[in-house]
């Protein structure tokens, strides 16, 4: 089963979300275990190539409870895409994560896609059981000067709030924030299993970045899959099946995990 829900956010917004649950399964699910599914930016609820929808339901077949967001300004949520910032996005997160708790949820597993791979892990939460990272990006300022041009944004642009990318509005702020934000010190407080799936040939995210987990992360626990010929999102359907798998399997591992 899966119904739309509505979360208050800051400022009045909501946040529409998707929560799909086992069929004949108690309300709260297996062992009181919620799966969040955090998307990118610019995306939405249903994760790049439905990769959240795909997920929820293969996980529904297993007995678990998931949550896909919408975080303002993307989807159907409230706000402006161009006022979409890391302070927003990580405000919506803490909305939902009290939602599920006054949901009678206790434990949390977080999924997160390129930049929503990595908002989880800037605010720990002690109920947060592991972090599984597709495609993350782990290096913010590259991002804003590569993806987003950040050395080349005109005045106008300044003037107006934001840049116009693939038909996306990108909100000034937001690139600021990804120049000036440095993660090596919030990895290094992260001590949760992680998996990360990742492909070797992803532009937007390149490969070698992850040595910021190799280098930072305090867990011991990190499980790293990488796809040779692999792009960003990894779309091709040999990638997606194996990348079910392991994500199946390491739910499985740390769903029983205290």
């Amino acid at each position: 089963m899966f119904k739309t829900i509505e979360i208050l956010s800051e400022n009045e917004e909501y946040l529409r979300c998707r929560i799909v649950e086992p069929d004949l399964d108690e309300k709260v699910g297996l062992n009181h275990l919620l799966i969040f599914m955090v998307h990118g930016f610019p995306g939405n609820k249903d994760g790049q190539g439905d990769v959240f929808n795909d997920l929820a339901f293969l996980l529904k077949d297993k007995g678990f409870h998931s949550l896909s967001i919408d975080l303002r300004g993307c989807g159907e949520s409230d706000g402006l895409q161009e006022k979409f910032t890391l302070s927003t996005a990580r405000a919506d997160l803490q909305a939902t994560l009290e939602w599920a708790k006054s949901q009678g949820y206790e434990r949390f597993i977080f999924i997160g896609e390129g930049l929503g791979a990595i908002l989880p892990l800037m605010d720990l939460n002690d109920e947060v059981v592991c972090f599984i990272l597709l495609w993350p990006i782990l290096d913010l300022s590259y991002t804003a000067k590569v993806i987003f041009n950040a050395e080349e944004i005109k005045d106008e642009s300044k003037k107006a709030g934001y840049i116009v990318k693939d038909k996306n509005r990108i909100g000034i702020p937001f690139v600021d924030e990804l120049q000036k934000t440095d993660i090596t010190h919030i990895l290094q407080e992260v001590d949760r299993p992680l998996l990360v799936m990742h492909g070797a040939a992803d532009k937007v995210a390149p490969i070698d970045r992850l040595d910021y987990l190799r280098g930072y992360v305090k867990s011991r626990r990190v499980e790293i899959t990488s796809f040779q010929d692999g792009t960003h999102g990894l779309p091709a359907l040999n990638h997606r099946k194996a990348m079910h798998f392991h994500i199946l399997q390491f739910i499985e591992k740390y769903a029983s995990w205290l």
